[in-house]
């Protein structure tokens, strides 16, 4: 049954969790969304722009055995096995937010974009929900003054840069004691950050042979406790640090399992590799750009690739070690934005707080599936099942963290492996209105959503001498336009979608206190 059409694809439905999207590539493309959920054609578009490119890799193969361009592929041309999109899927920058490829015999770092590794990073506390509020607007102070006024006090040696970029947190915990107890490393417990490397993707690391071209990053003043401007960063767009409780288990025991108890102040962070990522991300889509044969039309769906066989191939190996240094610093990253909370609290509340990682992972990275399989997943996390396997996961399924907006619930589910569904779930609500839309909301509405949420920023808009700059003030609303709760779906349909299709199932909603936007 044709449930709907989006530009010139019919969406086909197929369940009530599920629909196939044709397209002219023959390529198995599913969409995970309910009814309720919308889809936008703009989305879809975007996404037959991109499924294009099977074209050119039957293109290239067929030009090559012409005799028409160079020797390019090696013993395994590319191709494209299946599409995967998940509820949050929306428009992005080439690619639609929500796509996971499964590819073998190339890569793409288009698929990725700029913002390698970007993640969500989730960690419960020893603060209740009750202990925190009286004390609301002085901790928003803390957080401004950590988070954006110079406090951030991340000391770090050039070795110390070095290993992170290398062996991501593992790398962290081995050099940790070059700036210990001082700054923000007087809240970096090592017992308690080895037995959270379990509770991170990959280990909280990926295995690299070199650091691209990160040597002026990380020699950066040559001190042993230098400071740079990159790392404890959110990031700007929909990136974000929230700090939530939990308000509804759903599923006691799992909860139970991944450290999760009703009330209690939980920190969720959401942030990739900022400048790294895109050093990477831009030069690298350059690179395969340069790549492309010579004498053939470039292709119009703007995607450029590096075969992992053949002539090429030392291309592709030298793209996937640079995007493993941006995904280790994004680990990283992560670990110090929830750090930064942690302190703020126990400053605010007088006295140590305590933390424990929920889990950490990846939702714009290629994972390697070996014999020159990669699945890309582009605003979509992994869901692995439970596998009876050594770990704290083995018998729950990996969590699956899906946020809200700010002004809405976010949810922890348990991963079920659904492999036909390439074991991928969402990584937020998606947007529901572009950018430019949700600025033109009416300012009645925007100031009735926002007046109810707290929200800390570089710029606090009630300081009195912000106050004063009708300027300042309006290009501040404007950029709070884009993010309020309205340009987002809401977060259940969306949720119930990823459950109903088998990948998870829900554990808890958590539900905001502060957010800290970029």
């Amino acid at each position: 049954m044709v449930s709907k059409f989006c530009g010139h694809a019919a969406v086909r439905r197929v369940d009530d969790a599920t629909a196939h999207i044709d397209n002219p590539f023959d390529l198995p493309i599913t969409l995970v969304a309910r009814e309720d959920v919308l889809v936008e054609s703009e989305g879809v578009n975007e996404l037959l722009r991109f499924a294009s490119l099977a074209k050119t890799l039957s293109d290239l193969s067929t030009w090559e055995k012409a005799g028409k361009i160079a020797p390019y592929w090696g013993e395994i041309k590319g191709a494209i096995h299946s599409i995967v999109l998940t509820p949050d899927f929306h428009k992005g920058s080439g690619i639609p937010v929500g796509t996971v490829v499964d590819a073998s015999g190339f890569v793409v770092p288009g698929a990725v974009g700029n913002d390698v590794c970007c993640g969500m990073r989730l960690l419960t506390t020893d603060v209740d929900r009750r202990e925190l509020m009286p004390h609301i607007e002085a901790f928003k102070k803390c957080l401004r003054g950590i988070f954006f006024q110079g406090k951030r006090d991340i000391p770090m040696s050039p070795r110390q840069r070095e290993a992170m970029l290398r062996d991501g947190l593992v790398g962290l915990f081995n050099t940790s004691d070059d700036n210990n107890s001082s700054g923000l490393w007087n809240y970096y417990d090592k017992r308690a950050q080895m037995d959270d490397l379990s509770r991170v993707h990959f280990g909280g690391g990926l295995d690299t042979k070199g650091t691209f071209a990160f040597d002026a990053y990380i020699q950066a003043s040559g001190r042993s406790d230098g400071r740079d401007i990159q790392i404890g960063s959110v990031g700007g767009g929909n990136h974000f640090v929230e700090v939530q409780t939990v308000d509804e288990l759903i599923d006691g025991q799992t909860a139970h399992a991944f450290g999760l108890s009703k009330n209690a102040v939980t920190i969720m962070a959401h942030s990739g590799s900022v400048g790294l990522g895109h050093m990477v991300g831009g030069y690298f889509n350059e690179r395969a750009y340069d790549l492309y044969p010579k004498g053939v039309p470039h292709p119009e769906h703007g995607f450029y690739i590096f075969p992992t066989t053949g002539p090429h191939a030392k291309e592709s190996l030298v793209y996937l070690d640079a995007m493993r240094n941006a995904a280790n610093f994004a680990f990283a990253n992560r670990l110090f934005l929830g750090l930064m909370v942690v302190r703020a609290l126990s400053e605010v509340l007088g006295r140590k707080v305590s933390s424990k990682l929920v889990y950490d992972a990846p939702h714009n990275l290629i994972w390697d599936m070996g014999d020159h399989r990669f699945l890309h997943r582009k605003g979509a996390t992994p869901a692995p099942g439970p596998n009876g396997q050594p770990g704290p996961f083995s018998y729950t399924g990996h969590p699956v963290i899906i946020p809200g907006s700010m002004g809405d619930a976010s949810y922890v589910l348990a991963g079920e492996g659904c492999d036909h569904l390439l074991s991928s779930a969402c990584h937020g609500a998606g947007r529901s209105l572009t950018r430019g839309k949700s600025t033109h909301v009416d300012d009645g509405h925007y100031r009735s959503v926002m007046e109810k949420l707290h929200v800390v920023t570089p710029l606090d808009p009630n300081a009195p001498d912000v106050r004063r700059r009708r300027d300042i003030l309006a290009k501040y609303h404007a950029r709070m336009k884009e993010e309020a709760p309205y340009a987002y779906k809401p977060i259940t349909p969306v949720v119930k979608s990823v459950e109903d299709a088998g990948i998870a199932r829900r554990v808890a909603r958590l539900w905001p206190l502060v957010t800290v936007k970029g």
